[in-house]
């Protein structure tokens, strides 16, 4: 698809302020999920700067589209964005962990404006989306009069909805039985208005995807369950873009989307990719910030 050069240059931008507002989030913290934090940057950006139907004035707009953030520990990046729009201001960015800020370490539906998900257990969010998807495709239907006050509301298939719900998961948390339980679901109700981004960065908490419990062929998986499936560079906002652009235009197809996003845990900051960094705290978080403002500037 085209896009022409300075959407991508405008959207690149976005993406070093965002990485600027997280690192002060590390920094005034010295803690933070930096790996999956960093790795979220590109994808996130592409999500609300351009791609997402998404009020800032109005969180709560019935119409919007869900974003369901099921790696809720990496909230880090959403919580950037969310002050970048002006849903927070710029001085909570200081508050995070902090008891009473509206930053918690995993995000809060019920404590951020902005978030649609409450998440800590990984493997969930998938099904939480899947329950969005399917609430707005479905139109109730209420039973004649005649059949009384007791008769039960049937349901067909709305065929153009509101809004599309959005689903962020891990690669690790793949390995979780109730993502694929979520999957199926999906394809059986034909969920063509629910995508899932897979961060796909190789790594989780415990060592390398591929040594703790082997996802591939991770593509073909997805495909097997009945999904529309894509695999992009998850740090190129020129093939994200893109890839959202699609799953939108192929609306109607009755297929839930999947985007394998293929990124790098702590891209940005050599520290935290060497060490594959998860949970950072303390010096490790310091050291990294330090490099991240000398490469991205600083707030």
């Amino acid at each position: 698809m085209a896009y022409d050069e300075g959407l991508v240059r405008k959207l690149e931008e976005k993406a070093d302020i965002i990485r600027r507002n997280i690192f002060t989030i590390f920094d005034a913290s010295k803690q933070g999920h930096a790996g999956g934090t960093m790795s979220l940057v590109e994808i996130v950006t592409a999500l609300y700067f351009h791609h997402l139907k998404f009020d800032p004035k109005n969180c709560d707009w019935p119409e919007r589209d869900r974003v369901v953030l099921s790696k809720a520990h990496c909230c880090e990046a959403i919580y950037a964005v969310l002050v970048e729009l002006g849903v927070l201001p710029r001085d909570s960015l200081t508050t995070y962990y902090c008891y009473g800020s509206p930053l918690q370490g995993h995000a809060d539906r019920w404590c951020t404006p902005g978030i649609d998900y409450s998440g800590g257990s990984l493997g969930q969010g998938l099904s939480f989306a899947a329950g969005l998807a399917l609430a707005e495709k479905l139109k109730v239907l209420r039973e004649p009069p005649s059949l009384g006050p007791l008769a039960m509301p049937r349901y067909i298939s709305r065929y153009n909805p509101r809004y599309r719900a959005y689903c962020i998961l891990g690669d690790g948390e793949c390995n979780e039985g109730q993502v694929w339980e979520a999957a199926m679901f999906a394809y059986k109700y034909k969920l063509d208005n629910l995508i899932a981004i897979i961060d796909y960065n190789k790594f989780s908490l415990a060592g390398p995807v591929s040594d703790i419990m082997p996802i591939e062929p991770f593509m073909e998986k997805w495909q097997a369950f009945g999904w529309w499936v894509t695999e992009i560079d998850g740090h190129n906002l020129r093939q994200i873009v893109d890839a959202l652009q699609l799953t939108s235009n192929l609306y109607g197809d009755g297929k839930p989307k999947c985007i394998i996003a293929h990124t790098v845990k702590g891209h940005g900051v050599s520290s935290w990719e060497a060490a594959h960094t998860h949970l950072g705290r303390g010096e490790e978080i310091s050291q990294g910030v330090k490099e991240g403002r000398a490469k991205y500037g600083q707030v």
